[in-house]
């Protein structure tokens, strides 16, 4: 990806609101973060991870009232753990839900039904550390 690719990535057209109150999604990777990214922008950046150009990935939905907050992931090699970190309001504050050795499809799916329905599927299938 070139620099100017990279520019544009984390260049939000949206304006900037209060973040204390107003509910936004966000997608962090080592090189910065996007406040307003799109499903491109998240597909784009678990390309970067799948390549080594990243070492992890994060979507978080903030002010939303959601049980998970944020999915994250790290992996090299095609394998892949995603972790999902619930909120500060939730029952399970404090706790990490993971699921490990995903390939890149399984990666994709679980960020894309994230992204769109603010939820993570099959969430009761994940292993848990507190």
């Amino acid at each position: 990806m070139s620099l100017f690719n990279l520019r544009k990535f984390f260049r939000s057209d949206q304006p900037v609101e209060d973040k204390e109150e107003q509910p936004y999604t966000c997608l962090t990777i080592d090189q910065g973060h996007n406040d307003y990214p799109t499903i491109d922008d998240v597909f784009q950046a678990l390309e970067m991870l799948q390549e080594g150009q990243t070492d992890f990935v994060s979507l978080a939905h903030f002010n939303r009232d959601l049980d998970i907050d944020v999915i994250q992931a790290i992996g090299s090699l095609d394998t892949f753990v995603i972790e999902a970190l619930p909120s500060e309001d939730s029952e399970d504050k404090g706790k990490i839900f993971y699921k490990d050795y995903l390939d890149r499809y399984s990666l994709e799916y679980y960020f894309q039904d994230f992204f769109e329905s603010q939820r993570v599927a099959g969430l009761e299938s994940f292993e848990e550390r507190k």
